[in-house]
């Protein structure tokens, strides 16, 4: 299996610089990284080489995936077929995610796609085993909490939960 970051985002809710925002002392993109490394060693970043960050990334931890930067689905589509199946698709910009999330979502996936939803929240993420678009299904977490942090005030209400996890 294979992970890929997507982090093409423009930055325009938050900052261009949203994944090194600090949730509880610890940079969104490394709460994703973390989790998606601990499973696979074949963790990539989709950027384009437009994009602001890319110098950032460029000589990181990631095994760096150019995209189109165009839109979401044309550069899903792209990884897809560069990366094959299985794949976890992941945003830059999740807290709290864990190693036990991705293999809940892993687990019980019985579908070509399957998203993640933590308290009827589209979290954007994804496990790909196939592309049948017709065979997909949402896999529903309850657990501790998990932020995928697009506003302000998920922002804040994550860096409200540190004493709490």
């Amino acid at each position: 299996m294979k992970a890929v970051i997507m982090a093409g985002g423009k930055g325009k809710r938050i900052s261009i610089y949203k994944p090194f925002l600090n949730v509880c002392g610890k940079p969104l993109v490394s709460w994703v990284y973390d989790a998606a490394s601990s499973i696979t060693s074949e963790v990539y970043l989709a950027i384009s080489n437009r994009h602001p960050l890319f110098p950032i990334f460029e000589h990181s931890v990631f095994k760096i995936l150019n995209t189109y930067d165009n839109d979401y689905v044309e550069d899903l589509m792209l990884i897809i077929n560069k990366l094959g199946f299985p794949l976890l698709v992941l945003p830059i910009d999740v807290a709290f995610l864990t190693t036990d999330v991705l293999r809940y979502l892993i687990n019980s996936c019985h579908a070509d796609i399957c998203s993640l939803i933590y308290e009827d929240d589209f979290l954007g993420i994804s496990y790909w085993r196939g592309n049948d678009f017709n065979n997909y299904m949402n896999v529903h977490f309850k657990g501790k909490k998990i932020y995928n942090v697009n506003t302000w005030d998920k922002y804040i209400k994550a860096n409200h939960e540190c004493n709490k996890q």
